[in-house]
């Protein structure tokens, strides 16, 4: 099977992310029998971290898994929904898995979804859990796709859990109360398996604590297990000092954003629990990890001159902390594009924002689910922003710029969906890596061993790699 039939494989099922309304229904009697069929790969995964939350649940899956590759571990990762390109949800060692593994993968399965149809999600889901039994995995990092209770994903034998912060996020399917969708969340729990509680709100915390000790899960709240202090902006992340299980010491986080540090502090959390069980996850390690983590369409910093970050931004809380972000990093006022779904609470994301735009251009991003930007200019207009209406985003971000005229930065913010298009037409396939070690890593990454790299730019830039490679140069 070639990539292009596998794409149409998938493109054939039905796919709630993209449906004009939201799944109402949640059911795990067609995906439980698939992996049946599968001969229930789910159950062989050696050792699976199962994250579930309303923010901040992607940015933990990439860190645990940068920081258990450093410690020389074998790592799936599972995520949705992804930015750029699908092979993105099913990715090994650090990297999403070529196309001829890919469309291995849904050849595999093709026969199996004949007799037990599934949905879309439900197969990338089931894809990761044979391809991670299969390469055997020492660690697979999966992140749960909707709630948790009745996720496809919940169907792993997970070794630990994980919570990150709640929100108010998809309230039409998982209530519209922090207690109610903790109770969702709280179905990733299991007897006698640690399950790790992000920071909190009051109501939220007390309903996991609640459900953990009906459930006899080992209820691990982060701010018990660990200490961190003087945390301070950096010129492309933040730095802070951290005292936990592992050990203690000072990490640089090449993401921006303090919220950053709240979901590293998770991750040392799960990592400090797994090491009690494998004493080759050292602090170090585990370090090096988190200092060469990337994490798409998070405050993704994408071009210079003027500066245009892309930023996944989508709810109530990760509007909150976009606005941190630009008040910490950038500290001026900006162009925001902004795109959304429909259902989510857009006043409440934006509100947080306001103070820092100077103008907005609202967009669509290309979705049956996209709001219409005509039906956003209201929530604008009330908060005070001023703005205009682009639907077409080639044309809004050509707007932006104008807008800006080189002096102020762009801000692409509203949803998953808006940031990976921006990111496909400005052929974004780069990273900013300002320190020339850690570029020269994440080149090495990229290449997998099976394409050049080139380092270009200057006599200075090809000074600095070849004595870092202890290439011998002949001095005049």
């Amino acid at each position: 099977m070639r990539y292009a039939e596998a794409l149409a494989v998938l493109d054939g099922l039905v796919d709630f992310e993209k449906q004009a309304r939201p799944r109402t229904e949640f059911k795990l009697d067609a995906i439980r029998r698939l992996l049946r069929l599968a001969g229930n790969p789910e159950r062989q995964v050696e050792q699976v971290i199962l994250v579930a939350g309303t923010k901040g649940k992607g940015s933990v899956c990439y860190m645990l898994e940068s920081a258990l590759r450093a410690c020389g571990r074998r790592t799936g990762l599972f995520v949705s929904p992804h930015v750029s390109s699908v092979r993105e949800r099913l990715q090994l060692d650090g990297h999403a898995v070529d196309k001829r593994v890919f469309a291995q993968q849904v050849e595999r399965f093709r026969p199996l979804v004949r007799k037990q149809p599934v949905s879309y999600f439900e197969l990338t889901a089931a894809m990761a859990f044979d391809l991670f039994a299969r390469r055997r995995v020492d660690c697979a990092v999966v992140e749960v796709g909707l709630g948790g209770r009745l996720d496809a994903t919940n169907l792993a034998l997970p070794a630990v859990s994980v919570i990150t912060r709640i929100g108010l996020d998809h309230i039409a399917v998982l209530g519209g109360s922090l207690t109610r969708i903790a109770r969702e969340k709280a179905g990733i729990m299991r007897p006698g398996v640690p399950v790790v509680i992000g920071r909190q709100p009051a109501p939220a915390e007390k309903e996991l604590a609640r459900r953990a000790a009906a459930v006899g899960a080992e209820f691990e709240p982060v701010d018990r297990q660990l200490r961190i202090w003087d945390v301070a902006p950096a010129e492309t992340g933040v730095e802070f000092s951290v005292l936990g299980e592992l050990g203690a010491g000072r990490i640089g986080l090449p993401l921006l954003g303090g919220h950053q540090v709240e979901n590293a502090a998770t991750a040392l959390v799960v990592l400090g629990l797994l090491a009690r069980r494998d004493p080759g996850i050292r602090f170090e390690d585990v370090r090096a990890g988190l200092e060469q983590v990337t994490v798409p369409a998070r405050c993704q910093v994408v071009e210079h001159r003027p500066l245009l970050l892309v930023d996944s931004c989508h709810n109530p809380d990760s509007g909150q902390a976009l606005a941190r972000v630009i008040a910490e990093h950038l500290g001026s006022r900006v162009v925001l594009v902004y795109g959304s779904l429909r259902g989510k609470l857009v006043a409440r994301t934006v509100r947080p924002l306001a103070p820092w735009v100077e103008a907005a251009v609202l967009t669509a991003p290309r979705s049956p689910r996209a709001a219409a930007p005509d039906r956003l200019r209201s929530i604008f207009t009330r908060l005070g922003v001023r703005h205009v209406v682009e639907p077409d985003i080639d044309r809004a971000l050509a707007h932006a710029r104008r807008l800006a005229d080189g002096k102020r930065p762009i801000v692409v913010a509203g949803s998953f969906y808006l940031a990976g298009e921006v990111l496909d037409r400005l052929g974004v396939c780069h990273v900013v890596e300002p320190d020339i070690d850690r570029a020269l890593a994440h080149a090495r990454r990229l290449a997998d061993g099976k394409r050049p790299i080139v380092v270009a730019g200057s006599f200075y830039l090809a000074g600095e790699v070849l004595d870092r490679l202890g290439a011998a140069v002949d001095a005049d």
